[in-house]
């Protein structure tokens, strides 16, 4: 059972036309402290969907963005496909929110990202599951929970893997967004009943419905 508080976050999201995955993936980087330097993959300089922006920030000395297709000033252009000229050992954090899917050489990008982190540096990320497909400019991979511990567990000290969702009805309100964002608040009235049921049968089951039907999974690793 979530708290009233993580419920009504949900609902403010909604209201400013996030998709479900997106929400509960802002709701966890709320909890994060990041200090430091940082680097987040995916991401460009004043862009509103940055998660370093919404994560706590405390004693930040730098913080970069990188993208290896937007061609802008401040947007560093690695490819975490292939060896990158980035600094080893500089950074603290290293965020890598919906990136995963997007990549062909995941081992290579773990391996660079290890490389640039610092000694118990932090590995923050986040990447979709039974979501749409979404082309940026392709859409390649789907993890799971058991996978991603056992990618990240020789190489780094894991802080965290859980898997966001409610189950089988919110998942199906997650597929429809797409279609339903386009009429003005059907999907405040359309979630919380999508959440009642699925509320109403995780009753019935012995197992977590998040878990069998996780819309996005969420980690957070040290580097060793």
């Amino acid at each position: 059972m979530i708290s009233l508080k993580y419920f009504l976050q949900i609902i403010k999201g909604i209201y400013n036309n996030k998709s479900l995955c997106r929400i509960l993936q802002n709701i966890e980087c709320e909890r994060i402290k990041l200090s430091g330097n940082i680097i987040e993959f995916g991401a460009e300089p004043l862009s509103k969907n940055n998660f370093s922006s919404i994560a706590k920030i405390f004693k930040v000395k730098r913080i970069d963005y990188s993208d290896k297709f937007i061609k802008k000033t401040g947007v560093i252009n690695a490819d975490l496909n292939k060896k990158t000229l980035l600094k080893k050992n500089y950074y603290n954090n290293v965020l890598l929110f919906n990136v995963m899917e997007h990549l062909t050489n995941i081992e290579n990008a773990k391996n660079e990202i290890k490389k640039i982190l610092k000694k118990n540096g932090t590995l923050i990320g986040s990447t979709p599951f039974l979501y749409r497909f979404h082309g940026a400019p392709s859409d390649y991979l789907r993890f799971t929970k058991p996978f991603i511990i056992f990618f990240l567990k020789k190489d780094f000290k894991i802080s965290e893997v859980k898997n966001l969702g409610f189950g089988p009805f919110c998942l199906c309100y997650s597929f429809l967004f797409d279609f339903t964002k386009k009429i003005p608040f059907l999907n405040l009235l359309i979630f919380p009943i999508t959440f009642l049921l699925d509320t109403i049968l995780n009753v019935f089951v012995k197992y977590d419905l998040k878990d069998v039907y996780p819309i996005a999974i969420f980690f957070t690793a040290k580097k060793k």
